[in-house]
């Protein structure tokens, strides 16, 4: 079994391929026949397949769980109560396999395909997954942009992606949230109306580059704050 630890956001690019009878994904990363994510679980709900379960980790991704297995269809249908019993925040590892008919799919039909974990084992997860991706971006020589470090206004270190054409700065994003949070955090929306002149996708890529290496977080859906 060869798994990849991925977010929900590696599978933009990827291909679903069928080789030897394996549903198997292509990535930057390499291929795999076996994903990972694991995410903050944002949305519940019920079909004639099994539990539907949404999860965030900068994007979301949604799966139906336990097709063909009653076991982790159980678990799935256990953390769905628990989703709607709880005001706090669930966290979810699973794993599946891909499939592509119209779209590409997760299937979890493992045993111990979807956990419940800890807020701890959530980040540990997303480090060991980005120390993983930068071992195999290397192995693959894969030219992504170089990161580089640098220094703002109260002294924490700032890692920029070099500058693109629309010369966004991540220290300007950072600093746009620490001044309009009142306690709550920042609408996303706000976010993309102060920067209404920047490609949004481009701005979207480098919120959550920031969320991948720490300095902001969601204390909610769609909002953020800045980790100090």
């Amino acid at each position: 079994m060869d798994v990849l630890f991925l977010s929900t956001r590696d599978l933009r690019n990827s291909r679903y391929v069928r080789i030897n009878n394996k549903n198997l994904l292509e990535t930057r990363f390499g291929t795999a026949d076996t994903l990972a994510f694991c995410g903050r679980l944002e949305e519940v709900g019920n079909t004639r397949y099994g539990p539907r379960l949404r999860i965030n980790d900068g994007d979301s991704l949604s799966v139906i769980v336990g097709t063909f297995n009653e076991n982790v269809r159980r678990d799935a249908e256990a953390i769905v109560k628990k989703f709607r019993e709880s005001d706090g925040d669930i966290y979810l590892l699973m794993y599946g396999n891909p499939y592509e008919t119209d779209k590409l799919y997760i299937n979890v039909n493992q045993d111990n395909g979807v956990i419940v974990v800890d807020k701890g084992t959530y980040d540990k997860f997303h480090d060991m997954r980005k120390s993983a991706q930068e071992y195999l971006r290397k192995k693959y020589d894969d030219k992504l942009p170089e990161i580089r470090g640098k220094e703002i206004s109260d002294g924490i270190k700032d890692r920029i992606i070099e500058e693109d054409e629309f010369s966004l700065s991540n220290s300007a994003i950072i600093e746009f949230i620490r001044n309009n949070d009142e306690g709550d955090g920042v609408p996303i929306d706000d976010i993309f109306k102060f920067f209404g002149n920047f490609d949004r996708e481009v701005l979207e890529e480098r919120i959550f580059e920031l969320m991948e290496m720490g300095y902001l977080y969601e204390p909610k859906s769609r909002v953020l704050k800045v980790i100090e």
